[in-house]
């Protein structure tokens, strides 16, 4: 598959910042009796209408309890009274943004809700110094929290899209919404066809070139699944709920943030679909501007391919190329057959007398162990009865073959245990078949040199035994 493209190191890269971020708000995160302690019961969440606001710093909390101040360098919780930003939920993960005071401020790497209705922003502090008290001014990533949005939004799409592709069974197990891609989970008890992912994303996109209003409200429970909307069966709901709806196509219970017309989201594609389990599915897929970056390369790519493969379509000249790599290994194949046919002739007058059994053991040339296996074959019908052990040096290790006639009581996988041994490797098989590899293909004739004697030990101990 070769290197990463830019655009999927951008993706590690986004991956790799969240699991750097995640390990102080999961594994380092204080117990939870220090934000009961706290006095603080409730954030209100204003970010659905504003990615900024004014107000004051409740909170400081390190690794330790509350703090009174946090200077620069230090990685602390930020509790505000009210916050623009989203803590991570329903699949959503948390925002990221600033927190800046008169004194300071500080990068919010991520936002969490360590107890109900209490959220904390994960914060480093960049420059100056944070201290309980202060007013200061909390500033949602915009962009960042643009493009979750687009995600968000289409998975409410991609949901729909699969129930009308695949039936209403499609239901939603589980779901990832980041600003660089999403992952949606559901039920289906087979692997998507290249057609059903086509009519999936023709409409998904369908619906965002509709530009379809995203309007919410706050409904009952049960008059919201009156209406249609649909409810994951793993979520727990009040008796007051969220209804997102998009146009007449979706409708749905959810808290996240999402865009207010489909149309920003701009472009939907699934990049892979996957079994998880049994029954169960998960969808990749990238939109909006990691779309067009995704993309983007992919063209990238076939732009490299074309120019590699001159004279005419690529994907004929591919398939031209294929054929003939086909025409000449069977040309190679030939030849190496040609070649080892006088090579294993020569082999026959080595193998040596061993307590009334013929044993060769020797190092040959082969492309491959299927290769040394055709020559074990050779070999054997010509040498009757016999324990053949070859060796060959495949992609610089070594490699090796051992072969038992019928009715002989030697144990192949045994021998070629010890065989390989010599060289660092192991391996194993059948009384009548064994192979192995090794790792240092210097030790290869010392290691089949050896080969004489264990089938001599082991007539010894077939003898002592009967």
């Amino acid at each position: 598959t070769g290197g990463l493209g830019a655009f999927d190191k951008a993706m590690e890269a986004q991956r790799a910042l969240a699991r750097s971020t995640a390990r102080f708000s999961l594994s380092q995160r204080p117990p939870t009796d220090v934000y009961q302690q706290l006095g603080v019961r409730e954030t209100h969440f204003v970010g659905y209408t504003t990615c900024d606001v004014e107000t004051e710093l409740l909170a400081l909390v390190g690794q330790d309890g509350e703090r009174l101040t946090a200077e620069a360098g230090e990685e602390v919780e930020v509790i505000l009274p009210e916050t623009p930003f989203y803590a991570e939920s329903g699949g959503q993960v948390g925002d990221a943004g600033v927190v800046e005071s008169a004194t300071g401020w500080a990068e919010i790497t991520d936002t969490q809700r360590p107890l109900p209705g209490l959220i904390v922003h994960m914060a480093k502090v960049a420059s100056g110094y944070l201290e309980k008290g202060q007013p200061v001014t909390a500033r949602v990533g915009e962009d960042r929290r643009a493009d979750i949005a687009r995600h968000h939004s289409v998975t409410h799409l991609l949901h729909k899209a699969l129930q009308q592709t695949l039936g209403g069974h499609a239901q939603q197990s589980g779901s990832l919404v980041a600003p660089d891609r999403l992952r949606f989970d559901f039920s289906h008890p087979s692997a998507l066809t290249r057609d059903d992912l086509a009519q999936v994303e023709r409409l998904v996109n369908q619906a965002i070139r509709a530009d379809m209003p995203v309007e919410t409200a706050i409904t009952g429970y049960r008059e919201a699944l009156a209406s249609g909307a649909m409810a994951l069966f793993d979520e727990k709901y009040g008796d007051q709920v969220r209804l997102v709806q998009m146009g007449d196509y979706s409708r749905e219970l959810c808290g996240g943030t999402h865009v207010r017309h489909t149309g920003e989201i701009g472009f939907f594609h699934i990049i892979s679909e996957t079994s998880v389990g049994t029954g169960l599915r998960r969808i990749e897929a990238v939109a909006g501007r990691p779309a067009e970056a995704y993309v983007a390369e992919r063209l990238d790519v076939l732009r490299a391919i074309e120019e590699r493969l001159p004279g005419g379509d690529p994907v004929e000249r591919l398939e031209a190329l294929q054929s003939e790599l086909q025409a000449q290994r069977r040309d190679v194949a030939r030849l190496e057959r040609a070649l080892a046919a006088g090579e294993l002739e020569s082999l026959l007058s080595k193998a040596e007398v061993v307590d009334g059994v013929r044993v060769l053991a020797s190092q040959v040339n082969a492309s491959s162990v299927e290769r040394m296996r055709e020559m074990g074959d050779w070999l054997r019908d010509r040498l009757g009865p016999s324990v053949i052990v070859l060796g060959a040096v495949i992609d610089s290790r070594p490699s090796f073959v051992a072969m038992v006639s019928s009715g002989l009581k030697y144990h192949a996988g045994q021998l070629i245990k010890e065989v390989a041994s010599v060289t660092g490797g192991s391996g194993g098989g059948r009384p009548n078949l064994a192979q192995a590899g090794g790792r240092d293909a210097s030790k290869i004739g010392q290691a089949l040199s050896i080969v004489p004697d264990l089938v001599r030990r082991s007539a010894g101990e077939q003898n002592k035994q009967s």
